[in-house]
């Protein structure tokens, strides 16, 4: 972060006292920052608000039994994880979708949150950053524009956002050589709607630093390994989609100008939030080549809109995926047959770059939490205990 964005000690103060405040009386709040919800005629069963009606918003009675009875098969995988985990059940299961009564509890077992938190760790690095971190006014700023039109975030200094402030204000002292930068944002408060606030910290240490996902070269200045997956990608879309990549190459349609998004922001705002859930659910249990995998299933199974088009129509149409609509389940089949012929291809997708492990993250913040205790004058007691083991800057959005 350059010295221009960073928080000076009193606009650190402040920004913080209105979170603490939240919405209590006397609680200043300009009518921009919370949305007309006038504006809003629907909400879909994922909590984001609509202006306009929605056709099958709640789902038919079939498939709402449907879900339930795999809600219980799921709970009863859950109750038994170590039984189930990495079996052909558990891998068949997730193709077909993990239920969203259950997305919250699966992902807190996938990602090994209860192994990988250490107490005192969070509210540590919370508590030290809301005291001095250097990027509380973007934090800030990205709050309030983070899913406006999402029932958990409409309200200013509501409970939810203050949740994603600590959150991300945390991180940015649990990992300092990263910081914060803009994407986190999004995916931590998705990672917030079906998490508790400490589990998504840890989720989101996750996601960035264990070697199955490796987000922190996505996201770290120079950017390097989103620059390689971007270059992947183009080298993917030439050997598996000739045709097509001819025809992105001759409107210049360049494969960073689209994907660059779509990694560093694990594909919100691309596509359907419904489906984007789906693709978390595979990158969580099968690592980060779905990432790369996922980028090539978006040109595959929209060829031939895309062949029908020139230079602004693609680039309309790539913008608007997000509205398209997606048979979810030949998408996430057609994910498992590109993944197995990136395999086949024998091309390594972009390897870890500057990843730090996780025990050691977790004994240098402790350290500098107890550090900064004892130069405030306060007796916390910080103890580093066994770590467990490991099982930026730019924005681009």
């Amino acid at each position: 972060m350059s010295n221009s964005n960073r928080t000076s000690p009193e606009e650190r103060e402040r920004i913080v006292a209105k979170y603490d405040m939240g919405r209590e009386e006397g609680a200043v709040i300009e009518d921009w920052e919370d949305p007309d919800l006038s504006l809003y005629t629907t909400t879909d069963r994922y909590g984001f608000m609509h202006n306009t009606p929605l056709s099958g918003v709640e789902l038919p009675e079939k498939l709402v039994q449907l879900e339930r009875e795999r809600a219980i098969k799921w709970a009863t995988m859950v109750s038994q994880w170590d039984r189930y985990n990495h079996s052909s059940t558990l891998h068949r299961r997730v193709n077909k979708g993990i239920p969203n009564s259950v997305r919250g509890s699966v992902w807190r077992h996938v990602l090994d949150i209860e192994n990988l938190r250490q107490d005192s760790i969070y509210e540590a690095m919370k508590e030290l950053g809301r005291r001095t971190s250097p990027d509380v006014r973007q934090i800030d700023l990205d709050v309030l524009r983070t899913f406006r039109n999402h029932i958990m975030y409409r309200e200013r200094y509501g409970i939810k956002q203050q949740a994603l402030f600590h959150v991300l204000v945390g991180y940015s002292m649990y990992n300092p050589s990263l910081g914060y930068c803009q994407g986190m944002s999004s995916i931590a408060a998705v990672l917030l709607m079906y998490l508790n606030e400490e589990d998504a910290f840890w989720a989101l240490v996750a996601l960035i630093g264990n070697k199955k996902y490796a987000m922190h070269g996505l996201l770290i200045p120079g950017l390097p390994k989103l620059l390689a997956y971007c270059d992947y990608h183009a080298d993917m879309r030439k050997r598996l989609l000739p045709k097509l990549d001819r025809h992105l190459n001759k409107y210049h349609v360049n494969a960073s100008e689209y994907s660059a998004a779509w990694f560093v922001k694990l594909y919100l705002d691309a596509l359907p939030f419904q489906l984007v859930l789906r693709i978390w659910d595979a990158l969580f249990f099968q690592g980060e080549s779905v990432l790369a995998a996922m980028s090539l299933v978006v040109l595959k199974m929209n060829t031939r809109q895309f062949l029908r088009e020139r230079e602004d129509g693609i680039r309309i149409s790539l913008q608007e995926l997000s509205r398209q609509s997606f048979n979810e389940d030949e998408v996430i089949a057609e994910l498992q047959s590109v993944t197995a012929d990136l395999s086949k291809s024998r091309q390594a997708i972009p390897q870890v770059v500057g990843l730090v492990e996780l025990s050691e993250l977790n004994r240098q913040a402790l350290e500098r939490a107890a550090l900064n205790s004892a130069s405030s004058g306060t007796h916390d007691s910080l103890v580093v205990t066994g770590a467990s083991p490991d099982s930026s800057a730019e924005s681009w959005v």
